[in-house]
Formats: structure tokens, sequence, C-alpha cells
């Protein structure tokens, strides 16, 4: 969906599950996000945004999960994130699946996760 890019690039993580495991009962999932490393101490806020079909005020997500890190310099870190109830939800009613968006804002609005590699930088 070009609604959900950015400069051509995916703004949202969207995962498809086979029929095989959609009547399988969930009993753990997590969710791991890489966020890039620092160079100086800051606090930075993780949000798992669930993307829906826009609303009437032009609502495009519902916020799923909200985290608030503290980061020292020096190499970057996994953070993982109980996202269970939401496997479960987008296995009962498939056709609401439409992706996740992943954003990890440091204190000055940068954006750390590693949701799609930058010009020299590896993937995961």
């Amino acid at each position: 969906d070009l609604l959900m890019q950015v400069e051509g690039k995916p703004k949202c993580c969207f995962f498809k599950f086979s029929s095989k495991i959609q009547y399988n009962k969930v009993v753990k999932a997590q969710l791991w996000i890489y966020l890039r490393p620092v160079k100086t101490p800051t606090t930075v806020f993780v949000q798992i945004l669930r993307l829906i079909k826009p609303m009437k005020d032009g609502t495009r997500y519902t916020g799923i999960r909200s985290l608030k890190l503290d980061m020292n310099p020096g190499a970057g870190i996994w953070q993982s994130i109980d996202v269970k109830t939401v496997l479960q939800n987008c296995l009962k009613q498939p056709e609401s699946n439409l992706g996740i968006e992943i954003k990890a804002l440091d204190e000055n609005g940068h954006d750390l996760a590693v949701t799609f590699p930058r010009p020299g930088e590896d993937g995961l």
C-alpha cells in the first residue's frame, strides 16, 4: 500500500501468517526490534502501532505498546516486546491485519528502530 510508504520504503512491518497456524493457540509471541547505537546517553520512546483502516477523523493506527528506555553510548541494542494479544487478534480476524508500525524516537526525534537498513547499513 503506497499510503504505508515513505520515499518508496516501507513505513510498516507486515506479517502474513499461514492459514495452518490460524487455529493454533498462541502461548507466547515476542517481537524483537533492533535500536541503532547512540552517541550520547538518551531516552528512547518505543511505540508499536497497529495499522487500521482510516477512520472518519483520519486516524490510521491504534497504539499497542509503549516503552521508555534509557540508552547509553555503545553498540545498538535488541529490545523484546510482548505481542501475544496482537497476534491472537490478527489470527482471529486476518482481514484486519494491515501491519504494524514501529517507532523508537530519541529525545531529538530521530528514529532508532531498524525496520529498513539505511545506505551503508547492514540489514538484520
